[in-house]
């Protein structure tokens, strides 16, 4: 065969090639959500700065000390986040498992003495690795149960009960550190995707009801039970267990309509304890008030309609379930955080994602983040090339 003819037989397989080929179309990023995000993290900047000055100044001899600590989280947070966000989500769903076994081994690791470190009563750290592995677990709940209602909407089969299992082993050990609020938030992370994936909703219930019940019975601790009585009636004991929630609630009360200026708290002077952490929001409404309270909570409600709106676009299971799994995490993680500042719920320890100070929280959630801004970039048509050319 001459060398024309080879060229022509090519150039006619690379054609039918072409033309029998599917073609996916990418589509932008969700510029309000990625607006949304990078407007948080500001916020989380200007919030940590000023509620950690006065104990980085009295412990540290730095007044910028948990600012510096919480940029370094933002920026390894940021390369998780663009990597996430370069990485076609699906890739996840082959690491299902060997996500889930990594983070069980670091879960279990810090129980162990020595390798464990123990602050405030409970077993959450390593020794020497500034990291809290109770947070990847969101992380694979999600990825655990999105991928089992893919393959199957029953509890009662095989893949469903193996990822169910493994949920149910990460909350034990997240009891037994003791960490009852993330146990909490897997519960319910778990109830609410089965739902939103067609499981039925009186077996969730009824079995729901039942685990939570028996796991109060089981690993409720007395210190546990005074944060409820300092929850019901802060002021039967100020001192003690009413103390924080008292403290947290001059603050909301001294802010008013604009807020005593930002540096100005006075509560965090030592009076609130963690106010750069479990307690920021009630700096943030000391210092900028009614006004910057609203601005933050519009942020977070605009996170969450760019999430479910995301989510609701997605026409793939899997990333439908990832991206509903993501917002709701982020987003009940928030309305914890705030419920808390104002007494609606009892204190539970958890930090106000990407405005608290709190490594591992700001690096998993900026990793979520990434992986919703890709979810947001997909518009799947399946377009033969001879389609295209009509």
């Amino acid at each position: 065969m001459s060398s024309r003819k080879k060229r022509l037989a090519r150039a006619e397989r690379r054609v039918k090639r072409a033309f029998n080929t599917k073609s996916v179309l990418l589509g932008p990023p969700d510029k309000i959500l990625a607006l949304t995000i990078f407007a948080l993290l500001f916020f989380g900047i200007m919030a940590v700065f000023s509620a950690g000055a006065p104990e980085g100044a009295e412990l540290y001899g730095n007044v910028a000390y948990f600012l510096i600590k919480h940029m370094i989280a933002i920026a390894v947070g940021l390369v998780f986040f663009i990597f996430a966000y370069i990485v076609d989500y699906r890739f996840w769903k082959k690491f299902v498992k060997p996500i889930t076994y990594v983070v069980i081994g670091f879960l279990i690791a810090t129980l162990i003495p020595g390798v464990g470190k123990t602050i405030y009563g409970s077993s959450r750290w390593l020794t020497g690795i500034p990291l809290q592995p109770s947070e990847f677990c969101k992380f694979a709940t999600i990825l655990l149960v999105s991928s089992a209602i893919v393959e199957s909407k029953k509890i009662i089969e095989p893949k469903m009960l193996e990822h169910l299992g493994l949920i149910i082993l990460m909350i034990v050990i997240l009891l037994i550190q003791p960490n009852l609020s993330n146990a909490v938030i897997l519960g319910l992370i778990t109830f609410t995707l089965l739902l939103a994936g067609g499981v039925s909703f009186r077996l969730l219930t009824i079995s729901s009801i039942g685990a939570g019940i028996i796991g109060m019975l089981i690993f409720l601790k007395p210190y546990q039970l005074e944060r409820l009585k300092g929850w019901v009636d802060p002021w039967a004991d100020p001192q003690g267990a009413g103390y924080n929630l008292i403290q947290s609630l001059y603050a909301i009360g001294s802010g008013g309509f604009f807020g005593v200026g930002y540096g100005n708290s006075r509560q965090k002077l030592f009076w609130l304890p963690f106010s750069h952490t479990d307690f920021i929001f009630a700096v943030i409404a000391e210092e900028l008030g009614f006004i910057g309270c609203i601005v933050l909570i519009g942020l977070f409600l605009t996170l969450l309609q760019r999430g479910f709106f995301i989510a609701n676009r997605c026409s793939d299971t899997f990333g439908k379930l990832l991206a509903f799994g993501i917002i709701f995490s982020i987003s009940f993680q928030a309305f914890i955080n705030i419920a808390v500042a104002v007494g609606v719920i009892p204190i539970t320890g958890v930090t106000l994602p990407l405005i608290s100070h709190g490594g591992t929280s700001v690096v998993l959630t900026l990793f979520m983040l990434g992986i919703l801004l890709n979810i947001s970039r997909k518009r799947i048509r399946s377009i033969n090339l001879h389609e295209r050319l009509r």
